[in-house]
């Protein structure tokens, strides 16, 4: 939106424009890399946290869990494919990329705010992970949502039972 606000710009102005945000995106890679790591390593305290709760929690705490790990993955795998990308010579391209280094610049903008808007997402859900938790563990509160209802069969089985209980469409013969 940023670049939109600003003007297109031309393939000369594109190379110049790519020479100074490379440390920047470099930068941001490497700060992504090292949350991502640091947020799937502490997605497994979270979990045993989480197993070792008084009573079982709901399974939507651990969805949001594992998206959280999912997000983590991709974002981590992303960034490193950002930083790899950033490590290639761009004056040795010059006849490679001749015509489309606008588009490159694009590219890596429009690739770097994704990365931004992922980790905004994970955040969010980091925060909504830390809520539940600290409400659980908080001495004057009840988590009375975050519990499985136990007089409710249904809602003591984690999803993974649920959906081996479905019963499986036979192939028609």
């Amino acid at each position: 939106m940023g670049t939109y606000l600003l003007g297109s710009v031309s393939d000369a102005e594109a190379i110049d424009n790519l020479q100074e945000i490379r440390p920047t995106l470099r930068f941001t890679a490497s700060g992504t890399l090292t949350a991502t790591a640091t947020i799937l390593a502490l997605m497994l305290t979270l979990l045993s946290f989480s197993e070792n709760a008084d009573r079982k929690l709901r399974g939507y705490h651990y969805d949001r869990i594992w998206w959280i790990a999912r997000f983590s993955a991709a974002i981590f795998i992303a960034a490193l494919l950002l930083l790899m990308v950033l490590n290639v010579p761009i004056n040795n391209a010059e006849e490679t990329f001749a015509g489309q280094y606008h588009l490159v610049y694009y590219g890596l903008l429009a690739y770097a705010a994704l990365i931004g808007g992922f980790m905004i997402t994970i955040i969010l859900l980091l925060y909504q992970a830390a809520r539940d938790i600290i409400v659980i563990a908080h001495p004057d509160r009840t988590a009375s949502g975050l519990y499985v209802d136990e007089n409710n069969e249904e809602d003591v089985l984690t999803k993974r039972e649920r959906e081996r209980m479905r019963p499986v469409e036979d192939e028609k013969e």
